[in-house]
């Protein structure tokens, strides 16, 4: 595998990639945040590890007189658990547009990639970076999951009625996998993908959910009415290492589920619960979460409560796993 040793400002500077460049960021909608903080946070907490570890590789590629730079992760404990070699493509950099180019550099990057043990690839793309979803979908990346973030910057508008919610602990932990392992998303990643069946995406959700109580997350809430039993978890992570350098306080909330049989209506409790805890008791100034486009009832719920779109990402994948 061909590889270069870190990141220099040689390649983080191609003008040509910018603008592409920027959406790559998890906060590239927040607009109270100047586009240079953003872009910098970008290079100095993600892109700069590349070539620095055994885990986080560049893979150089020379195509038509042009450099192409794979930014390729290993991500070991996906590996662990599904038993597929598996790897995060973060972006490739370049300093040109023309779409034969970069396709053929794509097509040689995975005869260079996948030419030893068998890999699972895939990429979250910004859906402003079309030259490279272009190229990619051209070299049989499928696409597995359209994903829209949403947010809310204006939580001093925030106003909805209140609801009796408490923190879960280890003692909930066998309920919440059961409800994470029975609700099931068929349009999330996992589900989608058949690389994957679905009792082993099911079993992932349930055990994320086990490790987010684990501490994963840094706030989980459930019910706490009477009479109504704890089925239903909403995660969140506050990114407190993030608050000094983007001079914002912006949290996420992450993962949730709701039983259908025990919990309707639930989903808009958490949701309010989960703005007032971040809001009030953290102090996040931004709130933001990630769903399928094919969710329609969650970011009609989001709406709502006052959050709007903010980012359009895909999720494209290449494997040569067999499929199910």
């Amino acid at each position: 595998m061909t590889g270069v040793s870190m990141i220099t400002t040689e390649l983080i500077e191609y003008k040509s990639r910018s603008e592409e460049l920027f959406f790559y960021s998890p906060y590239n909608f927040i607009r109270t945040i100047s586009p240079a903080k953003i872009a910098s946070h970008l290079f100095s907490t993600v892109i700069s590890k590349f070539g620095k570890t055994e885990k986080d590789i560049i893979i150089e590629i020379l195509t038509a007189g042009e450099r192409h730079f794979f930014l390729v992760s290993f991500l070991e404990w996906d590996t662990n658990y599904f038993n597929k070699n598996t790897y995060k493509l973060f972006t490739v950099l370049y300093s040109h547009q023309n779409l034969t180019t970069l396709a053929s550099a794509v097509k040689q990057f995975k005869h260079v990639f996948f030419n030893t043990d068998r890999k699972y690839l895939f990429i979250e793309i910004p859906s402003e970076d079309v030259l490279l979803q272009q190229a990619l979908t051209d070299n049989r990346f499928k696409l597995l999951e359209t994903r829209l973030t949403y947010f809310n910057d204006m939580l001093g508008n925030f106003k909805n009625e209140r609801f009796c919610v408490r923190k879960a602990g280890e003692a909930d932990v066998l309920q919440l996998k059961q409800t994470a392992k029975v609700m099931r998303n068929k349009y999330d990643r996992f589900h989608a993908d058949k690389v994957f069946d679905n009792e082993t995406a099911d079993n992932f959700l349930s055990t994320y959910i086990e490790n987010s109580v684990n501490g994963f997350a840094d706030l989980i809430l459930v019910p706490a009415e009477n009479g109504i039993p704890s089925d239903s978890f909403l995660t969140a992570n506050y990114l407190k290492q993030d608050w000094e350098e983007l001079g914002v306080k912006v949290s996420k909330m992450v993962l949730s589920s709701v039983s259908s049989a025990t919990n309707r209506g639930w989903y808009i409790k958490l949701i309010t619960e989960m703005t007032y805890y971040l809001r009030d008791e953290i102090g996040s100034e931004c709130i933001f979460m990630n769903t399928q486009s094919t969710n329609r009832a969650v970011y009609k719920t989001w709406e709502k409560s006052g959050y709007r779109l903010g980012a359009v990402a895909h999720v494209l994948a290449f494997t040569d796993y067999p499929v199910n």
